[in-house]
C-alpha cells in the first residue's frame, strides 16, 4: 500500500481506505468470514460452472474414475481461485464521491467517483459501482472498464438530471469485483455517501408594466442622473465588498480601506420576503411554482445588481453581497416546505419588499406595496 493512504484529507470508502492496514491474518479470516456488508455470489456462468462439478462429483464416485476426479479438482481449483482474484482486485482499491458545486431541478450536474489503486506492483480491474439518491430514489451503474496502474487514480461520471426539489444523500451502495473470470462477484460496502442540495427549477415568468410600483428590471433605460455604474464617492470598507472596488491609492493616505461607491449602491435595492404559511397556498403544485418564481426572480435581479436582501418567514434575513449568499438562499429554498402558520411576522423595514401570494387560480404573483409586478 502505498504511503499516502495514512495521511489524506478526503472522505475515502473501500479496503484501502482505513487509516490502520488491516494484519494479513485478519484479511485471511475475512476470506471466510466475510465482514458485514460483503459477499460473494456466483454469475450465470458461475452456476452454470457448480452445476457441472457436482454432475462431475457425481460420475467420478459412482465410477472411480481418477480422471473424472482429476476434473472435479481442477474445477474446484478454478472456482476457489476466482474468488481469490476477486477479493485481491478489492484488496488495495478506494473510493470517494465527487459532485458538482450545484444541483437544479431539470438541469445536468455530475457526480463523479475517484477511483484510486493504493498498491505498489499490481493493477485493478473491472469494478462496478452501484451509485443511487436517498429520496428520489434514482440509481445508476458506472463500470471502470480499463485497468488502473499502480499508485493511479481516475474517475467515472454519472451526469445526473433531478427530477424534484429536495436535500437528499448520494451514496454508493455496492461495489463489485467480477475480476478474472466473472464466474464469481465479489461485492463490498460502498462505505461513501454525500449530501446535496437540489434547488428549484428555473421557469419563465410574465413581467408587468407597473410604473407605479417603481420596480426597474434589467435593461430598463432612464434619464435619471446617477443609474449606471459611474464613481460617486468613496466609502469605508466592510465585509464582503470585492477586492476590486477597492481603491488603493486612497486606502493607502487615509490609512484605511475606503472602497470605490457606485451610483447603483445609492438607490433602493429590492428586498425577497418568501412566506410559506399553508393558508396561502393551495396546493404543493403551486408552493412549487413559487419556490421557482422565488429562485428565477433573485437570479435576475441579482445580475441586475438590484437584490439586497432574501427573507424566509420564521428564518434568518440573508444580506445579499456576493455569490455564496445567493446561493445560500437558494439552499434554504431547496428544503422549504408548507408550514401551519409562520411563526414570526414579516420585516416591514425594506423600502422596496417582494412578497409572493397565489393569484389568478394556479398563479403566482410578485406584489410590491400591492402592486403586483410579475406573474408565474
Amino acid at each position: 500500500m502505498s504511503a499516502s493512504t495514512a495521511n489524506d484529507q478526503f472522505d475515502w470508502g473501500g479496503p484501502a481506505s482505513k487509516r490502520k492496514p488491516k494484519s494479513l491474518v485478519v484479511r485471511f479470516r475475512e476470506l471466510f468470514v466475510p465482514p458485514k456488508g460483503e459477499k460473494v455470489l456466483p454469475t450465470g456462468s458461475g452456476m452454470m460452472l457448480i452445476l457441472i462439478g457436482l454432475c462431475l462429483g457425481l460420475a467420478a464416485y459412482n465410477t472411480e474414475n481418477n480422471i473424472l476426479f482429476a476434473s472435479l479438482a481442477l474445477l474446484l481449483a478454478l472456482i476457489v481461485m476466482s474468488g481469490v482474484f476477486c477479493w485481491a482486485n478489492l484488496l488495495c482499491a478506494r473510493w470517494r464521491l465527487e459532485t458538482s458545486s450545484t444541483f437544479r431541478v431539470g438541469e445536468l450536474g455530475e457526480i463523479a467517483i475517484v477511483i484510486e489503486n493504493a498498491r505498489q506492483w499490481f493493477p485493478v480491474f473491472c469494478l462496478q459501482f452501484q451509485v443511487e439518491t436517498e429520496k428520489t430514489g434514482d440509481s445508476n451503474q458506472l463500470y471502470l472498464k480499463d485497468s488502473l496502474e499502480p499508485g493511479k487514480s481516475c474517475r467515472v461520471l454519472w451526469r445526473y438530471r433531478p427530477k424534484v426539489r429536495s436535500v437528499t444523500k448520494l451514496r454508493i451502495v455496492d461495489v463489485v469485483s467480477s475480476f478474472p473470470f466473472g464466474f464469481l462477484r465479489k461485492h463490498v460496502a460502498g462505505q461513501c455517501e454525500k449530501e446535496v442540495r437540489i434547488w428549484p427549477a428555473r421557469i419563465d415568468y410574465h413581467r408587468l408594466r407597473a410604473t407605479e410600483s417603481g420596480f426597474g428590471w434589467q435593461g430598463a433605460s432612464t434619464k435619471r442622473k446617477g443609474t449606471t455604474g459611474e464613481l460617486i464617492g468613496l466609502r469605508p470598507y466592510s465585509k464582503g465588498d470585492a477586492p476590486r472596488s477597492i481603491h488603493w491609492k486612497v486606502s493607502a493616505r487615509q490609512g484605511t480601506l475606503m472602497v470605490k461607491q457606485n451610483a447603483a449602491e445609492s438607490q433602493a435595492r429590492y428586498s425577497l420576503v418568501v412566506d410559506p404559511s399553508r393558508y396561502l397556498w393551495s396546493s404543493e403544485i403551486v408552493f412549487e411554482k413559487m419556490c421557482s418564481f422565488v429562485t428565477s426572480l433573485a437570479e435576475d435581479l441579482f445580475l441586475a445588481g438590484d437584490l439586497d436582501y432574501c427573507q424566509i418567514v420564521g428564518q434568518t434575513t440573508i444580506k445579499i453581497s456576493r455569490v455564496a449568499d445567493l446561493e445560500s438562499f437558494f439552499d434554504s429554498v431547496a428544503v422549504l416546505e408548507l408550514v401551519s402558520d409562520a411563526e414570526k411576522e414579516r420585516d416591514s423595514s425594506y423600502s422596496k419588499r417582494i412578497s409572493f401570494t397565489q393569484i389568478d387560480g394556479n398563479s403566482v404573483g410578485a406584489i410590491i406595496n400591492g402592486i403586483t409586478i410579475a406573474k408565474a
